[in-house]
């Protein structure tokens, strides 16, 4: 056998050619049945070496396709240079216990040719057997070597051809996958569009003056476009809840006292869902900078979601709860927050929603159905 290391790649090089447990294929037969036919034997193998077995693409005359690692001759003739010839298999110590030899099927005579890739790693044998004592002429010996190489070659190309073949498909898709990121980006564009052209109106209603009106749309495009940053690692398929949540709350994040509490199990949101929940998620931190428990320093907010299963969909549960702000009351008027939460998640997630105005401040519920089709699969 060859050390350790030497065997692990072997085995590597070996699995390499995708030959182990294949069907059989009639050009390894032939050149079986050519080597028993040229070597006058009954039986005739192309056996590869496994790591606790060998293996037969190719078999006439033994009946079986693999036997133990144990049982095999051919591994002692894959380590060997040139042709491996044994008259009388009895009468060699290495083999004259083999349960091959001293039981069925008998056998006597034993020559093999190793099977070596171009850089000489032995994977194999192409070997013959006979039930008497007896030799090779030196026809047979040069034949069976040069089957060897042939058995050989076609390994290379059956490999070869395998490789085209791997090549092709992952090609395909590629060209499959890439079609649907452009398609997916039109789409993403599309919504996009619409959604900054919602915001613009929706800004301009619910602000007095240029000054307000250019700096609520300022952030409200920025938040946009964090969400749509998480969107693009995931080629505008998903984005992190927890992270479009941090993205609202960095301002606090490195403050001495805790600001925000985020509890909840990971969960990757579609881009559908993801871009309103996360102008939610700032519509309502907006609010509660300007009015509630972040506009004074002993208020905090909770964030808290979890998913569960309701008549066979998975639906996202998330709550904001604010506690320590000062007295919170319903708006006399509703503006774009309140629009955003109370009618466009409705509408566009199919979301129940809930808003509570409580003494300890305001308390947001959603409840929404998780998409879970990717449109652009994973690499």
């Amino acid at each position: 056998m060859l050390p350790p290391e030497s065997e692990t790649e072997r085995l590597a090089i070996l699995r390499s050619y995708r030959i182990l447990d294949t069907p059989p294929e009639p050009a390894f037969d032939d050149l079986v049945q050519l080597a028993a036919r040229i070597c006058q034997t009954p039986v005739a193998l192309i056996s590869l070496i496994d790591d606790r077995r060998q293996w037969f693409k190719a078999e006439v005359g033994l009946g079986v396709r693999e036997t133990p690692l144990d049982r095999s001759i051919c591994l002692t003739a894959m380590v060997q240079a040139g042709l491996t010839i044994v008259p009388d298999l009895t009468e060699d110590p290495r083999f004259a216990h083999n349960p091959l030899v001293t039981g069925e099927p008998n056998l006597l005579f034993y020559a093999g040719a190793a099977l070596r890739t171009p850089d000489g790693v032995p994977l194999g044998a192409l070997c013959v057997f006979d039930s008497v004592v007896r030799d090779l002429s030196q026809d047979q010996s040069v034949t069976l070597t040069m089957l060897a190489r042939q058995v050989m070659a076609l390994l290379e190309l059956r490999r070869t051809i395998a490789d085209c073949d791997a090549k092709v498909e992952t090609s395909r898709q590629i060209e499959q996958r890439q079609t649907l990121l452009v398609r997916e980006l039109h789409h993403r564009v599309k919504n996009t569009l619409a959604t900054v052209q919602a915001l613009v109106g929706a800004t301009g209603r619910s602000t007095g003056s240029f000054d307000e009106f250019n700096h609520s749309f300022s952030n409200r495009i920025a938040s946009l476009a964090k969400t749509h940053n998480l969107l693009t690692e995931d080629y505008w398929q998903t984005a992190p809840l927890r992270e479009i949540a941090l993205n609202e709350f960095k301002p606090f994040d490195e403050s001495l006292q805790p600001r925000f509490m985020l509890i909840g199990q990971p969960v990757e949101l579609s881009a559908d869902l993801a871009v309103p929940v996360g102008m939610a998620l700032h519509e309502l931190t907006t609010n509660a900078v300007r009015y509630g428990a972040l506009s004074n320093p002993t208020g905090h907010v909770r964030v808290q979601w979890n998913v569960d299963e309701v008549e066979g969909t998975r639906k996202l549960h998330l709550e904001w709860r604010e506690v320590g702000g000062p007295p919170v009351k319903e708006p006399q008027h509703r503006g774009f927050g309140s629009t955003l939460l109370q009618r466009v998640l409705p509408m566009q997630c199919n979301a129940e929603v809930e808003v509570q105005y409580t003494q300890e401040g305001l308390r947001f519920q959603m409840s929404a159905p998780l998409v879970e089709r990717r449109l652009v699969p994973f690499y």
